[in-house]
């Protein structure tokens, strides 16, 4: 009952804060693919510094998400950006890196040797086999890691709050600050809508970004 209450008394911060949240996950996750897949691309051909690569962006996956934030908002505070999406913005790509990075590598070096072979058949240059065969090919895998990003990234953002960022953080914050179970809830199960939600929307993004051959060849391998 005392959801609902709130829910309906406070329908307009709701999506106010809704917003923010889309906002930081929105500016977040282009910036986190616009980096990982290129970087992704030029060392998928070098294992030793794909590697290396890697690791380190595993090491900064495994800092504590509160810390990190922390670290930020040092970081960023000589720059009078320390509070606010600055530092929110920064802790999510970080934190978006390595699920893309990784899918990239993968996508890159798993397409089939059979279908490098026929392109080179065909005359096509390196540049061309990785922009139309191994890139086009690796879409679903690429995707899954931008998925597995984006959705991450809703949970992290709500910790965004504590770092004067907004976003539903605010109602699971303030909620548990003020013991008001109407208002976590209405937080808790914000986040997990917009989780699923950003999934779902993104498999769809992938099932219209992927070759329509490769949607052929997948329905007749099952």
């Amino acid at each position: 009952m005392e959801f609902f209450e709130y829910l309906t008394n406070n329908w307009d911060e709701l999506i106010k804060q809704l917003l923010r949240h889309l906002q930081i996950i929105g500016i977040a996750i282009p910036i986190s693919v616009g980096m990982a897949v290129p970087i992704g691309v030029l060392i998928s051909y070098r294992k030793s510094l794909s590697k290396i690569v890697i690791g380190i962006a595993g090491i900064a996956m495994t800092i504590p998400s509160l810390a990190l934030f922390g670290f930020m908002v040092i970081l960023l505070a000589p720059f009078n950006a320390g509070i606010g999406i600055p530092p929110a913005v920064v802790a999510i790509v970080i934190y978006s890196l390595l699920p893309i990075l990784r899918n990239t590598v993968v996508a890159v070096n798993e397409v089939s040797p059979g279908a490098i072979e026929a392109a080179r058949g065909m005359g096509m240059t390196k540049t061309q086999i990785l922009l139309r065969i191994r890139i086009k090919m690796g879409i679903p895998i690429i995707m899954a890691g931008v998925r597995n990003a984006a959705v991450m990234g809703v949970s992290v953002t709500t910790i965004a709050y504590l770092v004067g960022a907004q976003g539903l953080g605010y109602f699971l914050f303030q909620g548990l600050s003020r013991s008001r179970l109407g208002m976590v809830l209405v937080g808790a199960i914000s986040v997990g809508l917009l989780g699923i939600g950003t999934n779902y929307g993104l498999m769809h993004l992938e099932n219209l970004l992927t070759p329509k051959g490769l949607k052929i060849a997948r329905k007749e391998n099952k």
